[in-house]
């Protein structure tokens, strides 16, 4: 899976991106060659991340054949052309959308010689991305718009599944977003199946023995749940029949059950042993499964909101006006909710997974996440990823991406800030982003091989800095450079760490006192 080139023409919602053009380098690497956007704040690398989110959003709407959406004009024209590998073949696929009616998507797909590939309508959508994924550290989250809304959409067909008890499939979602919010989910998922070698990796960076225990809590009869009856004359939230055989399952798997008749509350005690792992195996067979078992029956805590509140919120997206997420329900009104997960370190201490810090959080989310999604033709659209890490994991992002990325056809755009992840990305992929007026923006490759350039040839061509030093720190040295009191330089180098301005100070004071 990759990407070639994107082309956005009129976006009246997002005018910084219009007219924007990228092309992408293929690649043969046997890993994933991230596509890093760099720049300043405010220069446009998330917009252009959720406007790739939002392409995609739109064309699953228009060719999936489950849940079909309502056809709606797109708000925005584009062209993407970019490449799937299917029964180990390369096969282009080529989607226009010259104007604002739905009517007028042009969906173009060949095979690697060039040849049309004539397909029908329901074929249409095996040709769309495998699994979107979307990541953000920040409270901003501007990227999250695109994913929410799917959100909504695959909630509101379940619910009304269950509700109305439509004779109608479910599906995997294609579109997943992970924030801080889907922490637990995927660190129980990824230590209780342990798929893959790279996660020996990420256990190591975090001292991490093994999973000991964790709770999950599923109920459906809580205080603020839905009065209205169904058609089957369920009240509160009414699952659907695989979400229920779900439910038996995760029961079936439990060391311990507790269950509370008036809320239909089930407390579900997991002490993770041999025999946990296994049950847990047999039903649910992959950490990605797992995971989407439990991320079905979280979206379902958006039907504890206000059906009004609801409404208006995606009324409000739809509209643009608000970047706006749904209300948190509180703990004890979330149908499904996790608590008590317990790891045990390699130093043998037994720990609350809450009591880590953030960029641990963050370290297990993310590489969590990239670990299971091994699909083939799956996207990752990373915003600003390595925000809560230090400098060590920093350095090693890019390594340990490559390590659990080997050998998939998978495709991945990151914006970053840092000078780490720049210096491990060759030019062809680097992308500087620059704002040159209000609703403007001009992107361009650096000048040179970033491929292991020094930090401060990095932070010259994408900040403009010509300074690496601190600003407090280089006026001060600036003041040690102009001042004529030999007492005061040699006090204020005292005051001075390891610095390539030193030997410039020292030959001033040198002249200080050769003239004096």
């Amino acid at each position: 899976m990759k990407i070639t080139r994107v082309k956005i023409g009129e976006i009246k919602h997002r005018p910084l991106m219009q007219g924007v053009e990228l092309f992408f380098t293929e690649s043969e690497n046997e890993f994933i060659s991230a596509n890093c956007f760099v720049g300043t704040n405010g220069s446009g690398k998330s917009q252009f991340l959720e406007t790739i989110a939002e392409i995609f959003l739109y064309l699953d709407r228009e060719l999936r054949t489950i849940n079909k959406a309502k056809k709606e004009n797109p708000d925005f024209v584009f062209e993407i052309d970019y490449y799937l590998i299917l029964d180990k073949k390369r096969i282009y696929v080529c989607v226009s959308q010259p104007t604002y009616k739905s009517s007028d998507l042009i969906v173009d797909i060949r095979d690697n010689e060039g040849n049309l590939i004539e397909i029908d309508n329901i074929e249409r959508e095996i040709y769309l991305p495998k699994k979107i994924i979307g990541y953000t550290s920040g409270e901003n989250e501007t990227l999250s718009t695109p994913f929410l809304s799917y959100y909504d959409e695959y909630a509101s067909y379940t619910a009304d599944r269950a509700f109305k008890a439509l004779n109608v499939p479910d599906y995997n979602p294609r579109l997943y977003f992970m924030d801080y919010n889907t922490n637990l989910g995927i660190a129980i998922s990824n230590l209780i199946f342990e798929e893959f070698d790279g996660l020996k990796q990420l256990k190591s960076e975090l001292k991490i023995d093994s999973i000991r225990s964790f709770q999950i809590i599923i109920q459906t009869q809580q205080t603020a749940s839905p009065k209205a009856k169904s058609v089957s004359g369920e009240t509160g939230v009414v699952l659907t029949p695989e979400l229920k055989q779900w439910k038996e399952e995760l029961i079936r798997c439990a060391t311990h059950v507790s269950y509370d008749k008036n809320h239909e509350k089930y407390t579900l005690d997991f002490f993770v042993n041999k025999a946990t792992k296994d049950a847990l195996k047999h039903y649910f067979k992959t950490a990605f499964n797992f995971y989407t078992v439990l991320y079905k029956f979280e979206l379902l805590n958006n039907l504890i909101i206000d059906k009004r509140t609801r409404e208006n919120i995606e009324k409000d997206r739809k509209s643009r006006r608000l970047v706006k997420k749904m209300p948190e329900v509180p703990d004890k009104d979330k149908v499904l909710n996790y608590s008590e997960l317990k790891l045990k370190l390699t130093n043998g201490e037994i720990v609350d997974y809450l009591s880590l810090s953030d960029g641990e959080h963050q370290f297990i989310n993310i590489f969590g996440t990239l670990l299971m999604t091994n699909d083939d033709n799956s996207i990752f659209l990373l915003d600003e990823p390595e925000t809560h890490f230090n400098p060590i994991w920093r350095r090693l992002f890019i390594s340990n991406l490559k390590e659990i990325t080997k050998e998939r056809n998978q495709d991945l755009y990151i914006t970053s800030h840092s000078p780490f992840i720049v210096s491990d990305v060759q030019r062809d992929n680097v992308y500087i982003f620059e704002r040159i007026s209000k609703n403007a923006i001009n992107i361009k490759p650096p000048i040179v091989e970033t491929f292991g350039s020094s930090f401060t040839n990095i932070l010259k061509m994408v900040f403009s800095m010509d300074e690496t030093i601190s600003k407090e720190g280089s006026d001060f040295i600036d003041d040690l450079l102009k001042s004529d009191s030999i007492p005061d330089i040699e006090k204020g180098m005292e005051q001075i760490g390891e610095s390539s301005k030193l030997m410039t100070i020292y030959r001033r004071l040198e002249m200080l006192k050769k003239n004096s």
